[in-house]
């Protein structure tokens, strides 16, 4: 089947094939580019959605003003996410749970930076105890928003997403 699906790419006009090429492969190198510094940004963001939270005034550059702490970002980042994947080897639903669990960690290891990573994880689970069913509806609440952002072929997402931060930053 797989030699078929190369066949049909080979039938494929040049031009056709090479911007499939050259798309593939810028969204590969965004994607590594993402996954290193996202966590270190994430940060960033999260002291952003804080400061407007407190009634502060938030600025462009409290986004990138975390990257003195790129390895905790990065660590983070790279923690989380394994630990989400682990749990959801064993099914969807223990995946989702502690993806919720996991949801205050950034927070959290902003306004700790002496804080490890580990530690900060397991704060972040004990925060969440009691309250994974509230942010699991809140989610939920987005959904319709997330349908609308499909019909305007993901453009809604520009204000969707950082509503949706603000909120779990409220929460």
């Amino acid at each position: 089947q797989f030699e078929n699906d190369v066949g049909d790419l080979k039938n494929l006009p040049d031009i056709i094939r090479t911007y499939l090429i050259v798309a593939a492969s810028i969204g590969g190198v965004l994607g590594i580019i993402q996954f290193v510094i996202g966590g270190t940004v994430q940060l960033g963001y999260c002291k952003y959605l804080l400061k407007l939270h407190d009634g502060g005034d938030g600025e462009v550059k409290d986004l990138f003003s975390e990257f003195n702490r790129f390895g905790d970002g990065f660590i983070l980042r790279l923690l989380t996410g394994l630990y989400v994947f682990l749990w959801s080897l064993l099914f969807i639903i223990p995946g989702i749970i502690k993806s919720l669990s996991y949801a205050m960690t950034p927070f959290v290891l902003r306004d700790n930076p002496e804080m490890k990573n580990n530690e900060a994880i397991e704060l972040s689970m004990k925060m969440m105890d009691g309250h994974k069913t509230a942010l699991f509806w809140l989610y939920l609440t987005f959904i319709g928003w997330g349908i609308l952002c499909i019909f305007t072929f993901g453009i809604g997402c520009f204000w969707l997403a950082p509503y949706m931060q603000a909120s779990l930053a409220q929460f």
